[in-house]
């Protein structure tokens, strides 16, 4: 009874809600996905006609990047598959074209509305559809399960805010879950989440998440030269604030300012984890009296590094800048938004820092904090107390950084074995 009452208030939500999405993207400065995710525009239909049709899906940055390892391995044992990998956000959108070249089919996630849902379904004719990370979209699931669509949940996991959220509505949500053949979770702690949602037991299998698998820095150690060339000189220390978001960057401005006494060649990089957030973070380090560059500008060779700041303004580029780091701090841990992914620093040796709300990756830190690896702090006065203490420590930073890198290269595999599961799911 209540699935058919969610499929009329979406069908309802569809048909009223357009020019609310409309107006929602044109307010951030976009509207490439508006049609796309309407079922308005359907994409190009890839050539490859050997194997099983595999559609990947994964909302944003982090889910898309994440998916490398296991997108490579698909692609080597069905080489002539057509594979479809979509997005649900425009900078997904983004991230997916720079990392999946053709003959890989990039593509918008459609919304949950019926009729979109159903014009996607009949237009790609997925034999499997893989979901990465934790993706329930009831119609979806419901349209791709009746047309007999293997479905598979990988790198599944269910932070503390997304288990009680769902846990109000496993009455709903039992079913839907269940829809999934497959359920490769992180972690034991998400398998015993899935199945308290109403997961069947025999569904659910713990395989860690490729996002691991993907953390091997030396596969990216060849752009690091070119790196350190365009930031110019070789003496200065590097304070590298990743993934910040509103809120955090007047403390990341603070700290670097009050650093910079005892450590006047200390250069700050400013990653925002929405790139177009760019200018507003220039505007608050020129009302702070810093001046800085866009990264656009010093990768493209059009200015040279001079000045002390340095605000990343373009995408995938900042696993690679964790190398040239000697402080991190990893952002949306400040303010409650849960936090962004701290291994990413951990697999280049680094010590992340971060604030109290992480709560999406409760995992992570525990992992780290284990063998002393990262480290929370409390704000500004804590930020600076911190990096005095590792600037002027070198050794003590690059002893716990191993430590959390061999942490990690424990955990990999899980590439593999997501393969292995889903190779048994097709005819």
């Amino acid at each position: 009874m209540v699935r058919p009452i969610y499929y009329g208030l979406s069908a309802l939500a569809g048909l009223l809600g357009w020019p609310i999405f409309y107006w929602r993207l044109k307010s951030r400065g976009r509207g490439e996905s508006f049609s796309p995710r309407l079922g308005l525009r359907l994409p190009s239909l890839p050539r490859g006609t050997g194997g099983p049709r595999l559609w990947l899906h994964g909302v944003s940055v982090g889910e898309i990047s994440a998916a490398a390892p296991l997108v490579e391995e698909l692609q080597k044992q069905f080489p002539a598959a057509p594979i479809f990998l979509s997005t649900g956000t425009e900078t997904g959108q983004a991230m997916a074209r720079k990392l999946y070249p053709p003959p890989l089919t990039v593509i918008y996630f459609p919304l949950d509305w019926p009729w979109a849902v159903r014009r996607y379904l009949e237009h790609i004719r997925p034999d499997m559809f893989i979901a990465l990370e934790t993706e329930l979209w009831p119609n979806f699931l419901h349209a791709a399960h009746s047309f007999g669509v293997k479905l598979a949940l990988v790198n599944a996991r269910l932070s503390d805010k997304s288990f009680r959220r769902y846990l109000k509505f496993c009455f709903f949500f039992s079913d839907i879950i269940n829809y999934f053949a497959l359920i490769a979770a992180s972690t034991a702690e998400d398998a015993r989440r899935f199945q308290a949602l109403g997961a069947r037991p025999e569904k659910v299998v713990v395989t860690g998440s490729t996002k691991w698998d993907r953390l091997v820095a030396p596969q990216h150690s060849e752009k690091i030269p070119k790196l350190r060339r365009r930031l110019g000189s070789q003496d200065n220390l590097i304070f590298l604030a990743a993934s910040t978001h509103p809120g955090e960057e007047l403390v990341i401005i603070k700290a670097f300012q009050a650093l910079r006494v005892p450590y006047p060649n200390l250069l700050l990089i400013l990653t925002p984890r929405h790139p177009e957030r760019a200018p507003a973070v220039g505007q608050l380090l020129a009302q702070a009296g810093l001046s800085y560059h866009f990264w656009s500008q010093i990768k493209t060779g059009k200015e040279g590094r001079q000045h002390p700041v340095l605000v990343v303004d373009t995408i995938g580029e900042l696993f690679s800048l964790y190398a040239l780091a000697d402080l991190v701090f990893v952002g949306g841990s400040l303010v409650p938004h849960g936090g962004q992914n701290i291994l990413e620093a951990a697999a280049w040796g680094k010590v992340p820092l971060y604030g109290p709300h992480l709560e999406n990756f409760r995992s992570a830190q525990a992992l780290l904090e284990n063998v002393g690896a990262g480290q929370t702090i409390s704000g500004v006065e804590d930020l600076i107390r911190t990096g005095e203490h590792f600037l002027g420590h070198p050794q003590e930073y690059l002893a716990r950084g191993q430590q959390g890198q061999a942490a990690l290269q424990n955990l990999q595999g899980a590439t593999q074995r997501q393969v292995q599961l889903l190779n048994k799911l097709l005819p």
